[in-house]
This record gives structure tokens, C-alpha cells and sequence, in this order.
């Protein structure tokens, strides 16, 4: 799908911390580069606080759903959220080009949206479209029941616990430079700490896994981690999740195992399974949390449904 994008009026998505601050410094240089390119726009900066959801939602309701994303995968899921709960639009109908500019960018990596603010901008001009699917958590924080929209990855188990620690030490070094090593550091830290909980995971096509999980992770995209590839042949578009489920093993064979997650064979490993599903719950006999490109969310019992091809974004024309 093709259209022609020189009559719209649109909004970027900054967030200027994202890429450790980088966002905010490279911004005259590509603002010089949509002007160059007959762009017209307006600049909305992310929020911290979990206000800019919100805010987001109120520009496309204004409107506006062309909008271009100048940051990384959690300023993304702001957008995704966003999208779903505006009421101005079908999700698939609001347009979304994207400049990467965080740390981890794992989204990225499955769209193959290049790095380069050049080439990115030039694929948004060329006015290629793609559809994906986005899943949506319900699950319980504060005795509310609650959503929440991804369009890459979730998870629970070791995996949120990474999560959360990690976006802890983010926060007290806003200077960090490389992510993906913040994420295997405590990944590794985690690991040894972490015990193993009871859980069961229920799909909608009656399949059943449960027992002492050491990680559980649903797959949109490919990626997650900086660069960890634990869903290797999910397709955003086909309105599956892929689901890994992890059981419980020996540490020092975690450790052999650890090379695995890069290289997209963890398959081949005998506690390794993966399911596909449009829907699935996951339960434990004590409350867990969990996370969704990466952000930490609430407590289980969580349900995750998948809705085909509602976000759409800017693409390489093929």
C-alpha cells in the first residue's frame, strides 16, 4: 500500500531522552531534513510519568494520524497504546513512520527500519505502508483490571524481573551507553537469585503447559534484549504470538544455553518449548508480574489476545 504523504500535516513524537539524550541533540539536523523534504509538522515531546499515552491519544482524536516517532521501542509502545485507545480512527488507519534513535531499538530489527535518520526519513516519504498485529494484556494492579497494547514482545518470569531491574539502573545512569550489555549483566545477576514459580499457560487452541517456569515470553516481533533473537520465525503480520516457555533447568546449563538466545536456536534445547496461539492465559499460584516491550505492567492472572494488522507503519517498498 502506497499513498501520498505531501498534502499531510503531521506530528512527531519526540522523546528526548531517548537514545540517552541523543534524540533532543540530533533534532535540528532532522527537522532540517523533513523540511528539505517539504514536511509539514508539529513537535509533541513525551512526558515522563506515563502522561504521554494520554496526550498522544488526544493529538489523533484531534485529527492527526499521520505521526512520526523519533525515539525508541518504549516511546513505540506509547504510540501503540495510543492508537488503540483513540476512538477517531480504525488503529490501521493511523500512520506511523519511525526514526530510531533509542538504545535498544528491537522493534526495528523485524521491520527492518535502518538506524540511519536519512534512509528512515526517506522510507516515510516514499509513503510504503505495512500492516502488523498488536497484543493487548489484561491483567490486575491495585484491584483494577487493566489493558495494556505491545507490538513486539511481553513476557513474565525471569524475563520481567530482568525488566524491571534493568529499567531501575537505567534510570539512576541516564548516561549509559550500552543497553544490551545493562540487559545480559542482569540478566546473568538475576539468574542466579531468581526461583522458579508454578504457572499455567492455557491457549485458545486447548494446549496446556505448566510447572516451574524459568522464563515465558510472547513474540510479535523477532527481537527483544538489544539484540536477542528468542522468536525467530514470528511474523508480525500473520496474527499468531509466538510463546516461549521455559522450564526450569540447572544453572550451568542456562549458561551453556545463554549463546542460543542470539543465535535463534534456543529450540534445540530439551526445557524449551514454543507455542502459537491468538490467545493465551497465563496463571500462578502466587501473583507475578510482567512486562510489555519492556514496560512493567501488573500481576497475573493475564490474558493476551492478539488483534491482526492494527498498527501500521512506514516500510521498505519491495
Amino acid at each position: 500500500m502506497i499513498e501520498d504523504n505531501s498534502n499531510h500535516i503531521w506530528t512527531v513524537i519526540l522523546n528526548p531522552v531517548s537514545g540517552n539524550g541523543i534524540a533532543k541533540t540530533i533534532q535540528p539536523k532532522i527537522e532540517a531534513v523533513l523540511q528539505s523534504k517539504a514536511f509539514k509538522y508539529n513537535i509533541y515531546y513525551t512526558e515522563a510519568g506515563g502522561v504521554s499515552i494520554s496526550k498522544i491519544k488526544d493529538i489523533i482524536e484531534a485529527g492527526c494520524n499521520h505521526l512520526i516517532v523519533l525515539g525508541g521501542d518504549g516511546t513505540l509502545n506509547e504510540v501503540a497504546n495510543a492508537v488503540m485507545l483513540q476512538t477517531r480512527f480504525e488503529p490501521c488507519h493511523v500512520k506511523v513512520g519511525v526514526i530510531p534513535i533509542g538504545t535498544g531499538n528491537d522493534w526495528v530489527k523485524t521491520a527492518q527500519i535502518p538506524n540511519n535518520i536519512y534512509e528512515a526519513i526517506n522510507i516515510i516519504e516514499a509513503g510504503n505502508c505495512k500492516c502488523q498485529d498488536i497484543g493487548c494484556a489484561t491483567y490486575h494492579y491495585n484491584g483494577t483490571t487493566q489493558k495494556r497494547y505491545f507490538i513486539n514482545t511481553a513476557g513474565s518470569g525471569l524475563d520481567s524481573i530482568v525488566i524491571e531491574k534493568a529499567n531501575k539502573k537505567k534510570g539512576h545512569n541516564h548516561k549509559r551507553k550500552n543497553n544490551k550489555l545493562l540487559y545480559i549483566l542482569t540478566l546473568l545477576s538475576a539468574f542466579w537469585k531468581y526461583k522458579p514459580i508454578d504457572v499455567t499457560i492455557e491457549t485458545d487452541k486447548n494446549e496446556m503447559l505448566s510447572g516451574k517456569v524459568l522464563d515465558f515470553a510472547i513474540g510479535i516481533g523477532r527481537y527483544n534484549g538489544g539484540g536477542m533473537l528468542p522468536f525467530p520465525t514470528a511474523d508480525p503480520a500473520d496474527g499468531y504470538f509466538e510463546v516461549l516457555f521455559i522450564s526450569n533447568m540447572p544453572k550451568i546449563k542456562m549458561i551453556f544455553a545463554f549463546p542460543k538466545l542470539f543465535k535463534g536456536n534456543l529450540s534445540i534445547v530439551k526445557e524449551v518449548r514454543y507455542l502459537h496461539c491468538k490467545r493465551l492465559t497465563l496463571t500462578s499460584c502466587t501473583p507475578i508480574f510482567a512486562e510489555t516491550d519492556g514496560e512493567v505492567i501488573g500481576y497475573t492472572p493475564i490474558t493476551f489476545d492478539s488483534i491482526a494488522s492494527a498498527f501500521c507503519y512506514y516500510c521498505c517498498g519491495h
